[in-house]
């Protein structure tokens, strides 16, 4: 007589088969602010107090250079042990979403490697942001069902001078300027991967957050060619390739035939589709119109690895009523049904936003109706 064992795999295994295999979307949301510091969605949190609004808005880096460990580290751990909390994550598994992406700078790692420019550029930052990561990855994120996207958004030497890459030269970008940079970028995502490769809730890594035109595209390319290489060698978890931050159209340079499959397997393609900077003064109407048309034909004219969507947002410059604000994300929603691989809205919360209707904040925007799934 012979017994049959069946093993049955979880749910959330099963959940990350059927995203990888393009059989299921990620539908899911951004953690921004979190453990990669933005003054603007997060102002009154203790981790700015008693820093100038123009340092603050420099991002992280000048923000802890500024402060000091002594003051620095228990304000920055006051903000991560608070704003978000394994609550959020109950919330946003209730909202029927499957996935977050939580932004984490290159510092997280504890270490740098590479030689050269500023090898102590890690150590300015207050520590202990990879138990943070660690607890959602291992803890709320598998509890509550969902899958963790890690995203590089903040590379050594920056790579778009924004303060959400946190820059020790604001405004300007030398990420693709200097090997040592570029390396200890392939050292933190290889090290990322390996560290969660075991880990049921872990989706996959964006490779490197919204690199702009001051961003050599060939530097940028081989950038994720190697990180492919090194990461396929234990790994075949998801990993998200974006171009330059203007390029986020389908003809735009050569990305449509960027790592084609079946020679390059589990790569998404990252638009970042905002209707907000360089949209200003466009009506309420235009901007719907533009969602239902524009947006989602060039959705549907993409020929290259699977779109992923890793931020979009309702805000804009606009006014809204409700009614429209509710059409205008279903227009959107819409749209990215042409995008196999899902999106995340940018962002799931700002500081104190209880009862607000802040259309950056999708908790806000669930909690009125006016974002549906």
């Amino acid at each position: 007589m012979k017994i049959w064992l069946i093993t049955a795999q979880s749910a959330l295994a099963n959940l990350k088969n059927d995203i990888k295999a393009g059989r299921v979307p990620m539908r899911g949301v951004n953690l921004g602010g979190w453990l990669v510091g933005e003054y603007w969605m997060t102002s009154a949190s203790p981790a700015w107090n008693g820093v100038p609004t123009d340092i603050a808005n420099h991002g992280e880096f000048k923000t802890m250079q500024y402060l000091g460990h002594n003051k620095g580290d228990n304000q920055f751990k006051q903000h991560r042990d608070t704003f978000i909390t394994e609550q959020d994550f109950r919330e946003i598994a209730a909202a029927k979403m499957n996935t977050v992406r939580i932004p984490v700078g290159y510092w997280i790692t504890g270490f740098d490697n590479q030689p050269g420019g500023d090898p102590d550029g890690w150590k300015v930052y207050a520590p202990g942001g990879i138990n943070y990561l660690d607890r959602a990855i291992r803890e709320w994120a598998p509890r509550h069902n969902l899958l963790v996207l890690i995203s590089l958004h903040a590379a050594k030497g920056s790579q778009n001078g924004n303060d959400h890459s946190s820059p020790s030269d604001p405004g300007n970008s030398h990420w693709s300027a200097y090997p040592e940079n570029v390396r200890n970028t392939l050292d933190a995502v290889e090290w990322l991967a390996r560290r969660y490769n075991n880990d049921e809730a872990f989706l996959g890594i964006g490779l490197i957050n919204e690199p702009t035109r001051t961003t050599n595209e060939g530097v940028l390319k081989q950038f994720y060619y190697d990180a492919y290489g090194r990461i396929r060698q234990f790994s075949d978890c998801l990993l998200t390739v974006a171009p330059l931050l203007y390029q986020q159209g389908p003809y735009d340079s050569d990305w449509a035939r960027f790592m084609p499959s079946p020679q390059f397997h589990g790569v998404r393609h990252e638009w970042h589709r905002y209707q907000i900077w360089g949209y200003e003064g466009w009506s309420k109407d235009r901007l719907i119109s533009y969602a239902q048309n524009e947006l989602k034909t060039d959705m549907l004219n993409w020929k290259g690895n699977w779109l992923f969507i890793g931020e979009w947002s309702i805000a804009s410059s606009a006014s809204f009523n409700d009614d429209d604000l509710r059409l205008y994300a279903r227009a959107q929603i819409d749209a990215f049904k042409g995008a196999t691989g899902g999106w995340t809205y940018w962002t799931w919360k700002f500081y104190n936003d209880d009862g607000s209707r802040n259309a950056w904040s999708m908790r806000a925007m669930v909690n009125r109706g006016l974002i549906q799934l």
